[in-house]
């Protein structure tokens, strides 16, 4: 299992955490997918569980069986630091330097590109959101040293903001925030620092209205993109429509005009199938409005550290 694959698991966990709470409507062949990736995930940590806990008999056969499980996590591995290569390879672009002046250029280009996609497909982009929040460097620019996260942490953010309004399903995009950069930038900013990490993440936060049934695939695109390794660190929502007041009690074996009668339509007596009447859903359709709010760290690669 590739790191994609873990990402895609641990952002669909999230969205199941708040499914119960009738944010979000989960369809059937998904909610499959998810079962496979945890049974996968799970096999595996119990066969390593197994193999630390276990006593081995010094013979030949024993000896092939943990070459075999050496093989296997060597494998696993190669397959995560081809990922990583991917992901860091993007991040150095074509290593030149921007100068603070370039980043507010590139700012005002993102902020139109973004600005008319929206138009494009229908999608308002609000105000809050409108400046990709950076919008304290649209007219001061930043200091040098932090130019090279900025640009990777814009660039990160405006892939996010056309996953959500390319996803067919958003209303609003509605407010976007950039935190402020980590401890690790500016030892990373330090010439030959002995201190600096080879990678690290940049946050922000997206909060948009979307149909919530949309929200899986919502999720699944962008911690799927092929060029940042982005995760999703927390996620919440909220329903948009008013819910429904509660249907007047009816007594047992009582015709009621909820649900269907799933009984043969030339019954004369409705009361004979009552146990049978399926239950109409009140909330929580697909096509029902809901505002979430995703919190998202990219990777950032530092290249003297990791090329």
């Amino acid at each position: 299992m590739n790191i994609s694959e873990n990402k895609r698991v641990v952002a669909l966990s999230a969205v199941f955490a708040i499914a119960f709470g009738g944010i979000v409507y989960y369809g059937f062949g998904e909610t499959q997918k998810y079962t496979a990736a945890q049974n996968s995930l799970r096999e595996i940590s119990e066969r390593f569980e197994g193999y630390e806990s276990a006593q081995f008999p010094p013979t030949q056969a024993t000896l092939k069986e943990l070459q075999k499980a050496v093989d296997e996590v060597k494998a696993v591995n190669k397959e995560m630091q081809e990922d990583l290569n991917r992901y860091a390879s993007y991040c150095f672009g074509d290593g030149k330097q921007i100068s603070a002046q370039d980043f507010q250029n590139q700012l005002r280009a993102s902020i139109s590109r973004i600005g008319q996609l929206g138009a494009s497909k229908g999608v308002t982009v609000a105000d809050p959101a409108a400046d990709l929040g950076f919008g304290a460097f649209k007219n001061a620019a930043p200091v040098q040293d932090d130019v090279p996260f900025r640009a990777f942490q814009l660039k990160a953010v405006e892939r996010v903001a056309e996953h959500i309004i390319n996803s067919g399903a958003t209303v609003v995009l509605d407010k976007v925030y950039c935190a402020p950069l980590p401890p690790e930038a500016a030892e990373a900013a330090k010439p030959n620092s002995r201190k600096a990490k080879p990678q690290f993440p940049l946050s922000f936060e997206v909060a948009m209205e979307v149909n919530r049934g949309a929200l899986p695939n919502i999720v699944n695109s962008i911690v799927a993109d092929k060029d940042f390794m982005l995760t999703i660190t927390g996620i919440a929502g909220k329903g948009m429509e008013t819910l429904p007041l509660i249907d007047d009690y009816v007594a047992p074996g009582a015709p009621s005009s909820q649900g269907e009668d799933v009984g043969s339509a030339a019954t004369s007596n409705p009361a004979e199938n009552s146990s049978r009447v399926v239950a109409v859903r009140k909330t929580g359709n697909p096509d029902e409005t809901a505002r979430v709010h995703l919190n998202v760290q990219v990777l950032y690669f530092n290249p003297a550290k990791t090329k």
